[in-house]
C-alpha cells in the first residue's frame, strides 16, 4: 500500500486495531460545543419555510442535527459521532473539514472572492491547467459551472450546436439532474412529472445484469456479480450485444439513416440508480452506434469521477471508451458548489460560434481555489488507492452478507461507489417495500451509520462515503449491517411503524 495512505485521514483519525465491532472506530477529534438553534427550532423552520420536497425527504423519524464534520465522520448537536457513508450524496471526497482545503479557501477569501471571467484572475488558469492534466488530450477545453445539472445542460447545448441535430438518447433508470432542460433525461419515477418537456429526448434500455432482460454472473467488472447465470465467456459479454441491439433499434426509429442524432448520454455507473453497473463492453458498442448516426457521446461523471472507482480516475476509463464530452461535479469540490464540462477544441469552437455562453460564478477565484485544493488533496492523500483497497473490502463483505441474508438480493459497485438491493426473497427478487428500507435505515442510524437510499423502486441503500473511509470503518459497518439484518429476519424491528398506510 502506498505511503500516501498515511495521510490526512490516517493521521487525524487513528483507529485502534483491538477495538470491539460494537462501537465506531476510535477518533482523535473532538467537536466544538454547539450553541446554535435547537433541533426542534430547525425542524420548525424546515417545515414552514424550506422547499417542501426537501422537508418530505428528511431522513429518519428522529433525524440527527449535524453541526460539524471531520474526515468520514459527522457530529450532531450533542457531540455524538456518526459514520457518513453517503458523503452529502457522493460529494465529500477528501473528507469533511479537510485542513488543507479549508486553509486554501480561507486564504482566497482574504484576497479575492469573485470577478466575472470577462476579467483576468490567475486562479482560473491554474485550476484549468491542473484539471487538464487529469484528462486525455482529446478533452482539453474545460468549462466550469456550479452543479451537475448545469454541466449536463451545457453538454446538451454543445452536442446540438456541433451536430446540428436535436435527438438526445439517454438510459432508463438514469439521473442527470432536475433542471427544466435536462429533467427529461432523468428516468426515475420520483423526478417525473406530467408537465415536463420531452421533445427530442428519449431513452433506451440500461444494461443492468440484475434486473435487465439479459446478463448474469459474468457480466460485471468488479468483486460483486449477480446470482443468475449467463453464458458469457471470458471478457466477452453477450448481454452487452443484446442491449446494444436495443439501442440501435431505438435510434433507427427516431433518426434518418446515418444522421439525426445529437448525442447519447450515460453515467459511468448509475448513481441514483444505486450503483447500477452496466454490462462489460456495453459502452464500447453503444458509442460506435452513436457515431454511425452522427452523434456525440457524453459521459456523465458527476458521481463517478476523481478516483472514486479506485481502479480508474474516470468512469469512461473504467469502460475503456473515449467520450466527446464529459460532465463532472460533486467530488470535484469536496462540498463546494462546483462542476465542469470538458470537450474537444472542435466542439468548443462550434459551440462558441453558435451563441454566447457565459457563467457568472463558474470558475471564479474562490471556486477555483476550492477545486484546486480538492484536486491536490485527492492526489496527496492517496485517496484513489484508498478507494480501491477499502472499496474492495466493503464489497467482499457485502457478498458474504448476501449469502447469509435472504433479503439481500444484489450487491454491486466499484471502489467506494456501492449499493445493496433488498428484495422480499431471492427466488422472486421482488423489491422490498420502501417502508421496510426506512426501518432498516433507522436501525442503522441508531448504530451511528448514515446510508443513502436509491434505485428504481427505492429499495436500495447507497454507499458513497468520503474517500478517506478506512477498513476499520468498513468492518464496523459490515458487523452493524449483519446485526440489523438479523434483527429484521427475527422480527425484532418495528417495521410497521414506518408503514405509511397505518
Amino acid at each position: 500500500m502506498s505511503r500516501r495512505l498515511l495521510s490526512y485521514t490516517t493521521r487525524a483519525l487513528k483507529s485502534t486495531a483491538t477495538r470491539s465491532l460494537s462501537s465506531l472506530p476510535a477518533c482523535g477529534y473532538t467537536p466544538a460545543p454547539y450553541t446554535g438553534p435547537t433541533k426542534e427550532e430547525v425542524l420548525q423552520v424546515r417545515k414552514g419555510h424550506v422547499n417542501p420536497a426537501v422537508h418530505r425527504q428528511t431522513f429518519f423519524k428522529d433525524p440527527p442535527l449535524f453541526v460539524e464534520g471531520k474526515g468520514q465522520y459527522l457530529f450532531d448537536e450533542n457531540g455524538e459521532r456518526y459514520l457518513d457513508l453517503i458523503g452529502g450524496i457522493c460529494t465529500i471526497s477528501a473528507g469533511h473539514n479537510h485542513d488543507k482545503i479549508n486553509d486554501k479557501i480561507a486564504a482566497q477569501l482574504g484576497t479575492l472572492t469573485h470577478t466575472a471571467n470577462i476579467l483576468l484572475h490567475p486562479n482560473l488558469a491554474k485550476y484549468t491547467e491542473a484539471m487538464a492534466k487529469k484528462l486525455p488530450k482529446e478533452l482539453s477545453v474545460i468549462y466550469f459551472c456550479n452543479s451537475g445539472s448545469e454541466a449536463n445542460d451545457l453538454a446538451m447545448l454543445m452536442a446540438r450546436a456541433y451536430t446540428g441535430n436535436l435527438n438526445i438518447v439517454g438510459l432508463r433508470r438514469a439521473y442527470h439532474g432536475a433542471s427544466a432542460s435536462n429533467i427529461s433525461l432523468t428516468t426515475l419515477p420520483l423526478y417525473r412529472n406530467r408537465c415536463m418537456p420531452t421533445t427530442n429526448i428519449s431513452h433506451t434500455m440500461n444494461a443492468d445484469p440484475f434486473r435487465g432482460l439479459w446478463g448474469g454472473s459474468k457480466c460485471r467488472d468488479g468483486p460483486c456479480q449477480t446470482l443468475r447465470s449467463c453464458d458469457c465467456v471470458g471478457d466477452e459479454c453477450s448481454a452487452a450485444d443484446s442491449y446494444a441491439d436495443q439501442y440501435r433499434d431505438h435510434v433507427r426509429t427516431i433518426c434518418p439513416p446515418g444522421g439525426g442524432l445529437a448525442a447519447f448520454i450515460g453515467e459511468g455507473i448509475g448513481g441514483m440508480g444505486a450503483a447500477l453497473q452496466q454490462t462489460k463492453g456495453f459502452y464500447n458498442k453503444v458509442y460506435d452506434i452513436t457515431k454511425e448516426y452522427g452523434g456525440l457521446n457524453i459521459m456523465d461523471e458527476v458521481q463517478t469521477g476523481f478516483g472514486r472507482l479506485g481502479s480508474h480516475y474516470w468512469g469512461f476509463e473504467y469502460h475503456g471508451v473515449m467520450p466527446d464530452i464529459i460532465t463532472a461535479a460533486k467530488s470535484i469540490g469536496n462540498g463546494f458548489p462546483l462542476a465542469m464540462c470538458a470537450t474537444s477544441p472542435e466542439i468548443a469552437e462550434a459551440f462558441a460560434n453558435s451563441s454566447l455562453h457565459f457563467n457568472t460564478f463558474g470558475g471564479n477565484a474562490l471556486q477555483c481555489a476550492a477545486g484546486l485544493a480538492t484536486l491536490e488533496a485527492i492526489e496527496e492523500d492517496g485517496l484513489q488507492e484508498n478507494c480501491a483497497v477499502v472499496g474492495t473490502h466493503f464489497l467482499e463483505g457485502f457478498n458474504k452478507l448476501r449469502t447469509k441474508h435472504e433479503i439481500v438480493g444484489d450487491c454491486r459497485g466499484k471502489g467506494l461507489f456501492m449499493a445493496m438491493e433488498f428484495v422480499t426473497d431471492k427466488a422472486s427478487n421482488n423489491p422490498l417495500p420502501v417502508y421496510h428500507i426506512m426501518a432498516l435505515l433507522e436501525a442503522l442510524k441508531d448504530r451511528r451509520i448514515i446510508f443513502g437510499r436509491g434505485g428504481l423502486f427505492g429499495n436500495c441503500i447507497r454507499i458513497q462515503p468520503p474517500m478517506c473511509v478506512t477498513k476499520e470503518d468498513a468492518d464496523y459497518t459490515l458487523a452493524a449491517l449483519d446485526a440489523v439484518l438479523t434483527e429484521y429476519a427475527e422480527g425484532k424491528l418495528d417495521v410497521e411503524s414506518f408503514n405509511p398506510n397505518k
